[in-house]
């Protein structure tokens, strides 16, 4: 349903909802992953399957542990046109599934976005739930592309998603989720420095 995906389907909202739910059962289901100690990570595009999950995943009631979101879209229309209400058609409508998600949210946005506009990030975050809003992180200068790269000299990125699992994901609470988690970072850290 997505890049270079086989099969007799192309790329599709539902194909992608498809995909990413099976990816989901498989975590849960086969290996039997509590919801709890998922965290999701949607980057631009990515945010649609993500906060697709997030919002099933709270309307069945076994919320993720979190939910993070990178340079997030409210919906596809809203990247090239600034409606204010979701239009027939539109696709990865997160301004929509953003108020049902029953989990903490970290949204990351550049203030300089060439690609999703800055105030996407904004208005997500302020459709999340007062109660699972997590301190959003604007990175300021930054574009679509270059956060991690902008942020590398300092560290700040990998550490802001370090104090929001530390401080909003229950899962963290735990030894084995502690140590989980630093697996996380440290693979996190690898890949910056790559």
């Amino acid at each position: 349903g997505y890049g270079k995906s086989r099969g007799g389907a192309g790329p599709s909202e539902e194909n992608i909802y498809a995909d990413v739910t099976a990816a989901y059962q498989y975590l849960t289901e086969t290996l039997s992953i509590h919801p709890s100690t998922i965290v999701l990570y949607g980057r631009s595009l990515g945010s649609g399957p993500s906060c697709y999950i997030a919002e099933k995943a709270s309307k069945e009631g076994n919320p993720v542990g979190g939910l993070i979101l990178q340079s997030p879209l409210l919906s596809a229309y809203r990247v090239a046109f600034n409606f204010r209400f979701t239009l027939p058609g539109d696709k990865f409508s997160n301004i929509d599934r953003a108020g049902n998600v029953k989990s903490p949210v970290f949204v990351i946005h550049g203030t300089q976005d060439e690609v999703v506009p800055f105030w996407h990030g904004q208005e997500l975050f302020e459709a999340v739930g007062v109660e699972w809003r997590a301190k959003p992180f604007w990175v300021l200068g930054a574009g679509h592309n270059n956060i991690e790269s902008v942020l590398r000299p300092t560290g700040a990125f990998v550490d802001h998603i370090a104090e929001f699992l530390d401080i909003h994901v229950k899962a963290r609470t735990d030894a084995k989720g502690k140590m989980e988690v630093m697996k996380v970072k440290d693979a996190v850290e690898r890949a910056l420095n790559k």
